[in-house]
């Protein structure tokens, strides 16, 4: 399947749709304009071709597009390669954000887009420096959570979905919380599952709890203020020097790779 997350291509049909001039309010005038930008853009002549025969509904293109295959007038398959179909997604993509104004549709696409791992640079989608795809991501995560024995694992799950919804919807506050949330169930999860273990009791507060999964083996006292570390950056209100963005995405990050330790080291010692 395309790297781009289906979530981040309704965002680009969305974005493209609305690209459509004003004055342009007869099709030989919207297939012009669309023949036209999509040639200066570098695409191959199969999707403009493609694009015309739907009339430019980018809804229907991009599907096709993401399905690998569309039917020719000619009655014939064209078969699309994933590498096509990446190329051509993300140049759409790019195409979308470039062209557009700062929409609020726009401004979900970017930050959904943030979320696969990608960014848009000089007309290009690339992946972020140091790439994690937050989808992908929450995507294992939530395989894991589901054959685990955490008790909240549902909760757990639903802070995550919130915590990435919110955040395509530029909530970043609400976002930080939500991941604070599954971060704080997982860990209260696992402490529910070593004193069932151990027969030992944890002391109240996340702090506490943190410490109890040291003194057991869980976590080691190198890990115990990396720990503590990411529920403190959760938990701040202010991240000096960081845009919203970046700190929503960045907490986000951590939320899922923290509790992803947690889940591996739960089903490993307990």
């Amino acid at each position: 399947m395309p790297e781009l997350s289906q979530r981040t291509l309704a965002y680009v049909m969305k974005v493209l749709e609305s690209l459509t001039p004003e004055d342009a309010d007869t099709y030989p005038l919207r297939r012009e304009f669309w023949q036209q930008t999509l040639f200066g853009w570098g695409f191959p002549e199969w999707l403009i071709d493609e694009g015309t025969h739907q009339s430019f509904n980018w809804t229907a293109v991009i599907r096709k597009v993401h399905k690998g295959r569309f039917m020719k007038r000619t009655g014939s398959v064209f078969e699309i390669p994933l590498i096509g179909q990446e190329s051509v997604l993300k140049r759409l993509t790019a195409m979308a954000i470039t062209e557009s104004e700062d929409t609020e549709e726009a401004l979900q696409l970017r930050r959904s887009l943030q979320l696969d791992g990608f960014e848009v640079s000089d007309g290009k989608t690339v992946s972020i420096e140091g790439p994690i795809s937050i989808t992908e991501e929450k995507s294992r995560l939530l395989t894991n959570l589901a054959a685990s024995s955490f008790p909240r694992k549902d909760v757990i799950a639903k802070h995550l979905t919130d915590a990435e919804n919110l955040f395509s919807e530029g909530k970043m506050h609400p976002a930080m919380g939500q991941a604070r949330s599954a971060f704080e169930a997982g860990v209260e999860d696992t402490v529910s599952l070593v004193e069932i273990k151990t027969k030992q009791k944890a002391g109240n507060g996340l702090k506490n709890q943190i410490q109890f999964l040291t003194k057991v083996g869980v976590i080691s006292a190198d890990e115990e203020p990396a720990f503590l570390s990411a529920w403190g950056f959760l938990s701040a209100g202010a991240h000096p020097g960081l845009p919203p963005d970046e700190a929503g995405r960045v907490g986000l990050i951590l939320c899922l790779e923290f509790t992803q330790v947690l889940l591996i080291k739960a089903k490993n010692l307990l």
